[in-house]
């Protein structure tokens, strides 16, 4: 089952809409791993998947820009910021904070979907 939800999250991590946070949700709901594991494994994913994706931008198109390293600069911070907070964050209180944060993900893409296909039924009306 792990390699399936692996497969899965690096599949949907490489099109850009989140696999690692799929593949962490999963794989603690289903009791395959605990956070930290799953934690571990999806950066192990992400790293993958983001080389791969790197290789493939480098190749079609321009992808050294001011805009990348900004942004570069701006991840690596966050990624220190988390790193340190990751020390005081209890194994328990971070799966709750995954979990909400997951919530309002998910309740926030489905509000703007359906708001977004009420626009476009009424523009398609309208002409």
């Amino acid at each position: 089952m792990i390699y399936f939800l692996s497969i899965i999250s690096s599949v949907i991590s490489s099109l850009g809409i989140g696999g690692g946070a799929a593949f962490i949700l999963l794989s603690t709901m289903l009791n395959l791993l605990d956070i930290n594991e799953a934690r571990a494994y999806n950066l192990i994913l992400f790293v993958g998947v983001g080389i791969a994706i790197i290789i493939k931008k480098i190749k079609k198109e321009k992808f050294f820009s001011k805009e990348y390293f900004k942004t570069l600069l701006i991840i690596f911070l966050g990624c220190m910021l988390g790193y340190y907070f990751n020390g005081f964050i209890s194994e328990k209180i971070l799966k709750t904070i995954f979990y909400v944060f997951m919530i309002f993900i998910g309740g926030y893409e489905i509000f703007f979907c359906l708001k977004n296909r009420k626009t476009v039924k009424n523009n398609t009306r309208k002409e």
